[in-house]
This record gives structure tokens, sequence and C-alpha cells, in this order.
């Protein structure tokens, strides 16, 4: 559940109204009721929580925290040390019957937010459809749950605490007139400017979550090159056992120029999909080789009419040799994923891991002749959003960190010296 930040107050108001509108039910006379305006009319619609203003964390009060995270038992599914880990992590279900696991404290994402406020009202009002049962007012006292909550936020990790207080950068993202356009990942030319730092909401449940990626983009007039870095301690460029995945990263620009829907785009608002990969990298010509050195006691019959690789057979355009590592393609929403002819594969990129980081460049014309490509104009935007996928974590296709959306603007000012 990303941010959607970028819409208006009018429009995520819009949003909410119609959320309570699907409340509606048919009561016996087959009338359709909804469960809010019904809940106002009788008087039984819930008031706001009132939280009082938050006290300084002190030691006093962290040690009564750790007294009421003792007493509530919150280690039996959260763990003593807040992993969440605790004993009873392998009964928990939700409302419906399906496994649950509860919040890691040290360094798993704060649903619903991760300040003072946002956690005081998830222990007094609780998780709706889960174990989390509300702590109330007949349950702690006031001064009780402001303790809990910061004894909660005692338990974060460092580094991770610092990336909760982090504001998101802002939805423009620059890209700057440049006379020598630098395609190498670690040319030092990309240092004379700033990266903006977009932060990742996970779509699956992430041991080790990238919290941002940096971002910094140039042009000479006639191409863009696009810089993308982040934080991987472990590399993964091998794909090819079906139990190995690979570390990637795109980005994916809206065509209709409109915020469509950030899972891949929909039917009105298409996008086009530059996804960097480090397997593709690293087998740029022969993937037979891999396969041999993958499987060095693997058999092998020979036969003059086929070939064990399908994919390379049916001439699928991912799986030929000599590729760049950037692959070009369209969706209109979930399940329309499709790459472009090999002909219009016109995104070239290059990866280099190093000291804990990748460093990706894409690079492509800022007009392409292809009917599906995305085109670049000074002082115009285009909507992006960004994507990363850890392979050692066996991300693919959905499972991956996405950004919101941004706003992609070519600077029409004068270009910047080639050179520090």
């Amino acid at each position: 559940m990303p941010s959607f930040s970028y819409l208006t107050e009018t429009e995520r108001r819009d949003v909410v109204r119609h959320v309570k509108r699907l409340t509606a039910y048919k009561d016996k006379q087959g009338k359709q009721v909804n469960w809010f305006d019904e809940a106002a009319a009788n008087g039984t619609l819930a008031k706001p929580v009132e939280v009082p203003d938050e006290p300084a964390a002190g030691l006093q009060e962290l040690t009564l925290g750790r007294d009421v995270y003792r007493r509530m038992q919150c280690a039996q599914c959260h763990g003593e040390t807040g992993a969440g880990d605790g004993p009873q992590v392998p009964t928990l279900k939700d409302s419906v019957g399906f496994a649950i696991v509860p919040r890691d404290f040290n360094t798993g994402l704060f649903r619903g937010g991760h300040t003072g406020r946002d956690l005081y009202l998830r222990i007094h009002n609780g998780l709706p459809g889960t174990p989390m049962i509300p702590y109330g007012e007949e349950v702690l006292k006031p001064e009780e749950r402001w303790a809990l909550v910061h004894y909660v936020q005692s338990l974060r990790r460092s580094d991770v605490a610092v990336n909760d207080l982090l504001a998101p950068a802002d939805s423009s993202i620059h890209v700057a007139r440049v006379t020598r356009l630098p395609t190498e990942p670690l040319d030092p030319f990309w240092e004379n400017f700033d990266p903006v730092r977009v932060p990742l909401n996970p779509l699956w449940p992430e041991p080790n979550q990238i919290y941002a990626i940096a971002i910094a983009a140039v042009t000479d007039g006639k191409r863009m090159a696009v810089l993308l870095q982040w934080r991987d301690e472990l590399p993964r460029d091998r794909a090819i056992r079906v139990q190995d995945f690979q570390d990637a990263a795109a980005l994916q620009f809206s065509l209709s120029g409109q915020y469509g829907f950030i899972g891949m785009g929909d039917r009105d608002n298409p996008v086009n999909l530059w996804q960097w990969k480090a397997g593709f990298q690293a087998t740029p010509v022969n993937s037979s080789q891999e396969m041999k050195d993958a499987y060095p006691s693997m058999h092998v019959d020979a036969w003059s009419f086929t070939n064990y690789s399908t994919a390379i057979s049916a001439g699928n355009v991912i799986s030929q040799p000599n590729r760049s590592p950037v692959e070009d393609a369209n969706a209109r929403g979930f399940g329309s994923f499709t790459s472009q002819p090999a002909e219009q594969q016109n995104v070239a990129g290059k990866g280099i891991w190093h000291d804990g980081f990748w460093s990706v460049v894409l690079v492509r014309d800022l007009v392409s002749p292809d009917a599906g490509d995305v085109g670049f104009t000074a002082g115009k935007s285009v909507p992006v959003a960004l994507a990363v996928w850890n392979g050692e974590q066996g991300d693919r296709n959905g499972q991956k960190m996405v950004s919101n959306w941004y706003q992609l603007v070519l600077d029409d000012g004068p270009a910047a010296a080639a050179q520090r």
C-alpha cells in the first residue's frame, strides 16, 4: 500500500467517501443501507480518539514502557527484543484463518505510520482483522500507552529509525543539461549533481528492506542518462537455476502523462518500462555455457532438431544473446507486461556493485521512433516511478519494492560544464 500523497486533498477525500459507500449492504427488506449513514443516524458512529500531548521519552518513562510491555505480554507475539519472533507466532491467524506474522519492531514497517501519535492510536484501537487487540481506556492509562509507544520506538534499529525520520523527497526529479553525457556508473562527473532520495515501499514482507533509491539524471540534448544507486549488501547477478533470483531495478514512465495505476499502469494510462537486470548483464553472450557451469555433471543428449532452452528456440527476446542489460517493455495493468521486439530494444545500461551499493546507469535517446516508447521534451514533465528487486530475498515479478509517482522534468537552461 504505497502513499498516494500526490493526490490532492479533495481527491483523497473523494476516495474516502467512495470507500465508505462500499460498506453498503441490503437489510431484511432488501433496501440498500450504508453502514456509516446508519451509524450516524442512530448515534453509534465512533468518535475520534483523543490523543493527549506526547511526553518526553526519559529513562523513567522507558522503564515504565518496558514494564507495560512485559505486563501485557507483548513478547508473546513481538518477541523479547521486538523482532517479531515470539513463541505464539506459529499459531497466529487473521480473521479469515490465514497465517499472519506480527510486526518486527526492529526493522519492519509500522503500518499506519511511525510517529508517536500513529503508534498511540494503533495500540489504543488495535488492528481489526489481526490478533492485535485494542488496549483502550479500560486497559491502559494514557501515560502507560505513551510509555509503551516510546519503549517500542526504542527497539528500532538505529539505521531504520533514521529512515523513519527522513522526509520524502520533493516530487520532482530534474534532468540537468550537460555538454558531456556520463554513461559509466562510477564516472566522477556524477558527483556534480545532488541525487534525489526516493523512498521505497515493499509489496511483500521483506526481512531486509531497501528503504530508498537515489536517482540523478542528465541530458546532452540528444540522449538522457539516469543514474540509480541503492544499498545491497550481497549482489546477485546469476539466475540460471530455478532457485536463484537476480538483483534488478526499473523505471516506469506513464505514456499518458497522467498518474495511472502504480502497478504496471492501466487501460487508460499505459506505461513504458526500462528494467535493468544484473543477470542480463552477467550473461550477455552464451547462456548455455552458464547452464553447464551451474550443473557441471549435467547429462545432455544431443538432438539435431531442438534446443534444450525452449525460450531461445522460441525466439524469446530476453533469451537471445548479445542483448542489452536493460529490457524495454510496455504494460497496461497486471498481467499485461510485454517485452518490445528485439529491433526496438533501444535502452542501454550498465551496473556496477561496489562496497555494498549498486550503481546503475540507463541511457536512451530523448526521441524514439517506437510507438511504445516514452518521449522527452525540454521543459515538460513525465510521471515516473521506480522499483527495486533484491535477488538475495527471492524478489521477482510483484515481489519487489516500489516508489510513488514522481515527475521527471527536463531542464531547458544552459548546459553544465563537462568537468568539475
